[in-house]
């Protein structure tokens, strides 16, 4: 046995290590795949970084193995010639042959000392990569939740911000459905406002015809008509009043008819001192124009 693990023992230890290693990375990209669909590019480039350079240390160290076993078979190789020689000369020198033999036992159960310990060595470098593979799970984890925090908290800030803007959009809704009520309510006076002052300026053409037929009908009471005058002639008048209805001046322009008549008309203007008040004093006006006819 012990022969078997001095000629065969380092081969069977690195390609352990070698299947320890692709388990291992099996393990971590089985482990890791999921959280690369949460975690930003930067993260699942610094885990493939480590992962690389642990892998890349564990190589170099392997490299070291293969080294220091290429040397131990050369010099396994330099002691069994050595071994050959002294075959031939021990029979000659059987004492001495026992002396190198138990040197070279001394030799081979250094040798099996410092493969021990480097076999301790490359478990204990196991134990230190299974822990940082944990422990950089445990990392990927919390980062994991950490991510998933971040984007609940993202979350409920877009919906947050979705129920503000559907607020909004519902008090502009409002505002704008309480302009258009203004707005109508605005039209809806002013058309109020038109109805009135139509009415109003028809009620006050009303009057105000009235009005100027009324001071017609005084003045008319003191005209005296000319002979040879027919109903069809006619005369415009202009009077100038202050209120209280006395007259301040007239005139009388465009008639149609005689001399005659016209001297008849501006004679009843003079006999006519005071003019009638307006039945609506808003009616009232300091110059006024009317048609005198016979009729």
């Amino acid at each position: 046995m012990w022969r078997w693990l001095t000629q065969y023992g380092l081969p069977f230890l690195l390609a352990l290590i070698f299947h320890v290693l692709v388990i291992a990375g099996l393990f971590f990209s089985f482990t890791s795949k999921p959280l690369q669909t949460r975690t930003p590019g930067v993260k699942k480039q610094n885990v493939i970084q480590a992962v690389a350079v642990n892998e890349t240390a564990i190589q170099s160290e392997l490299d070291k193995l293969r080294r220091a076993e290429k040397r131990k078979k050369q010099r396994q190789a330099a002691r069994l010639k050595q071994q050959k020689d002294q075959v031939a000369k021990a029979r000659a020198d059987r004492i001495k042959e026992q002396k190198k033999l138990k040197a070279l036992k001394q030799q081979q159960l250094k040798a099996a000392e410092k493969l021990k310990n480097q076999k301790q060595a490359i478990i204990q470098q196991n134990k230190a990569a299974r822990k940082k593979i944990s422990d950089l799970k445990k990392k990927q984890q919390q980062e994991a939740l950490r991510i998933q925090k971040l984007e609940k908290a993202a979350q409920d800030l877009k919906n947050k911000k979705l129920a503000e803007q559907k607020k909004l959009a519902a008090l502009e809704r409002e505002k704008q459905k309480k302009a258009a009520e203004d707005q109508r309510l605005k039209e809806l006076k002013a058309r109020m406002a038109a109805e009135e002052r139509a009415e109003l300026d028809k009620e006050l053409k009303g009057h105000r015809m009235r009005y100027i037929d009324l001071i017609a009908a005084v003045v008319k009471r003191n005209w005296r008509r000319p002979e040879k005058v027919g109903n069809e002639v006619s005369c415009q008048v202009y009077v100038n009043q202050i209120p209280g209805g006395e007259i301040i001046s007239y005139r009388v322009t465009r008639c149609t008819g005689s001399k005659a008549f016209r001297h008849s008309v501006v004679t009843a203007l003079g006999k006519t001192s005071h003019l009638p008040p307006p039945s609506d004093p808003r009616v009232f006006d300091r110059d006024i124009r009317f048609t005198f006819k016979p009729q």
